[in-house]
């Protein structure tokens, strides 16, 4: 009896530990899928907010299409269309990052946006909303008007996109660096609360070692409860002899884990199972195969004799799905080209290496022309396959140190470095021009468009990346002025 009642307590608190390491287990597995869904919302946010650059570029860009149209006595429908289209969704995300809402993603599907409460956030988003009230105002009574109302209502409007246009670009810009930053403020509380959970684990685990040391003194069956205890958690545990290395004990997930029984395991040498490669660890299995592993080693007394407890986790698909949430912010969907974020820091990395340098950098913007009629008359998929197409035409044509990237719907811009003059990014430009005109055969079919593209130079066009862009774009608007004048001729 009173042996009984000596090993109650320990069988209560083992019991205790038990649950308590299942439960810090599992909360630990819930973090971290909460975490995948904070990254993956940060980043639909992140492309959300720079898609608004894209769109408000392209409704200052309809404005001037649509009063170029008016003064030469063309058809408005299709400025006026593409104006409405980009008013859409400019308007609905930037009011879906304030109240929450349903919107468009890059692909046209629904996704729901949630609204941003951080301050660091909503200081920008208010800021941006303030500036985008009046230029709303005149938009609305642009897309309304009828064609005879037009030459009434657009010039008003003019103003907004010459001038303010730059200052709410400049106001996205802001707010993708407040969301970023918020985002990866979240991923870093929701992290140290993982590395709490994972704490408490680990520590109602060594708790539970305790207590099975001290059963090991009463009896035989205190021998059995540790292993239960080791074959029902989650995570792979190996204990190790006092060199580190080999393996004393180990649990089912362990073996499992590398594929070996668990007799096998023992005597074995860790490092021969774990061996770091760059800066990973990976893990051997004894088919041959690998994965990537992440460790967490304590040292345990027992009996006086010092032992090391590992748990070991294959985080391969963690990585693999922090990859490509990084892909997701950074790379085009669709082209796999640089993305507009990617493609600013590299245009800041590049201003600084010419002034730096004493040197030249040249940013080329792109527009083609003939797209939209490919979409309209082959549909979405065969564009989709064409900007694709025009998308490798661009790299194989360019130096391996330049960079294309794809700005949206059929815009892309490229940094030249290293150049002469703006003689040379014409020359550039010009051959870009000549090899986008050969046909694009896809689908059996021979399709065909041509591109304006637009030219500025660093430092002789400006200091920063605003300028160079707002001289590139006009200077493309221009180039497509000319080519519609010689095309009309």
């Amino acid at each position: 009896m009173s042996s009984a009642r000596a090993r109650t307590p320990y069988s209560r608190g083992l019991l205790i530990a038990v649950a308590l390491f299942l439960f810090f287990d599992l909360s630990a597995i819930a973090l971290n899928f909460w975490q995948s869904l904070e990254v993956e919302r940060g980043a639909v946010a992140i492309n959300l907010a720079g898609r608004q650059r894209m769109l408000s570029q392209r409704m200052a860009k309809s404005l001037l299409q649509m009063e170029h149209d008016l003064q030469f006595g063309l058809s408005t429908d299709r400025a006026q269309r593409e104006l409405r289209d980009a008013y859409a969704l400019f308007d609905g995300t930037l009011s879906g990052f304030a109240e929450g809402r349903d919107t468009l993603d890059g692909y046209g599907r629904p996704v729901y946006l949630e609204p941003v409460r951080a301050s660091s956030v909503t200081v920008v988003l208010q800021e941006a909303m303030t500036s985008w009230a009046p230029w709303r105002s005149h938009l609305k009574r642009v897309m309304d008007a009828r064609p005879d109302q037009l030459p009434q209502v657009i010039g008003p409007a003019m103003p907004y996109a010459r001038a303010d246009n730059l200052l709410l670009l400049d106001q996205m810009n802001r707010l993708t660096g407040a969301l970023e930053a918020w985002t990866q403020q979240e991923a870093g509380r929701i992290r140290l609360l993982l590395g709490g959970t994972f704490s408490l684990a680990l520590g109602t685990f060594f708790f539970s070692m305790w207590l099975y040391a001290k059963r090991m003194q009463m009896t035989r069956l205190q021998h059995d409860l540790l292993d239960e205890v080791l074959h029902k958690v989650s995570a792979a545990v190996v204990v190790l002899d006092t060199d580190a290395d080999t393996i004393l004990r180990t649990n089912d997930t362990m073996a499992r884990m590398f594929g070996y029984g668990e007799e096998a395991l023992v005597g074995l040498r860790v490092s021969t199972l774990l061996r770091p490669q760059g800066e990973d660890l990976v893990g051997h299995r004894s088919d041959g195969s690998t994965f990537i592993a992440s460790t967490e080693r304590h040292e345990a007394m027992w009996e006086s004799r010092k032992l090391f407890v590992e748990t070991v986790m294959d985080v391969t698909t963690q990585r693999s799905t922090e990859a490509h949430l990084s892909g997701l912010a950074y790379n085009d969907p669709l082209t796999n080209l640089p993305n507009r974020l990617l493609f600013d820091d590299r245009l800041q990395v590049g201003m600084a290496r010419a002034r730096r340098e004493h040197g030249r950098l040249g940013l080329l913007f792109m527009d083609l022309d003939g797209f939209k009629g490919v979409n309209d008359a082959h549909g979405h998929d065969v564009g989709d396959l064409l900007l694709k197409a025009v998308a490798m035409r661009l790299q194989q044509a360019l130096r391996a140190s330049d960079t294309v990237s794809r700005r949206g719907g059929d815009e892309f811009t490229i940094i030249l470095h290293d150049v002469a003059d703006r003689e040379a990014c014409q020359r550039v430009a010009d051959s870009l021009t000549e090899q986008l005109t050969a046909p694009f055969v896809l689908q059996g079919q021979a399709l065909r468009v041509g591109a304006s593209i637009g030219i500025a130079v660093f430092p002789d066009d400006g200091g920063d990346a605003d300028a160079l862009m707002a001289v590139a774009d006009s200077d493309m608007y221009r180039s497509k002025r000319e080519r519609s004048t010689v095309v009309r001729a």
